[in-house]
């Protein structure tokens, strides 16, 4: 994915979340990859693990309420990644993340893909429908074309 977030721009704007929240496999990472220097307001906010885990304990507090109120309740927590360009994030998704308004006077550029083995769980996305494989290990290949002699 191509994400490009102007300054000022409210259109592209992802509020905290998990991916798996919205049917990603807790199995998969995410590679952030900036074409351009990011900090502040024009990089993305991660949450720390033990803030993470304590509040998506406790996140049915928050049914019926907005992702505003999520993000007001940990954003003192919250870590702005500063990264600049030639540089790459690798990160679990199943950590809420997110971003706000680019009040800086740059535009953010950047590109996510995810990963995630072949046999590990799918949730809503699967294979062939929202991945492709890029490499089968040999021990997989091995394991596919298996098939057990008549008899068995």
């Amino acid at each position: 994915n191509l994400s490009i977030q102007l300054p000022g721009d409210d259109s592209s704007l992802l509020p905290i979340h998990c991916d798996v929240w919205d049917g990603d496999s807790p199995f998969e990472m995410v590679l952030w990859l900036p074409l351009v220097d990011c900090f502040k307001t024009k990089s993305m906010f991660l949450a720390p693990p033990e803030v993470n885990a304590e509040v998506q304990a406790r996140l049915k507090e928050f049914r019926g309420r907005s992702t505003d109120d999520l993000f007001e309740e940990v954003e003192p927590h919250l870590i702005w990644i500063d990264i600049p360009y030639g540089n790459a994030l690798l990160f679990n998704q199943n950590v809420m993340h997110g971003n706000r308004i680019n009040v800086e006077s740059e535009t953010r550029w950047t590109m996510n893909c995810r990963f995630k083995g072949a046999f590990t769980p799918y949730a809503e996305k699967r294979l062939g429908e929202f991945f492709e494989p890029i490499t089968l290990r040999a021990a997989s290949r091995i394991g596919l074309s298996y098939e057990l002699p008549d008899g068995f």
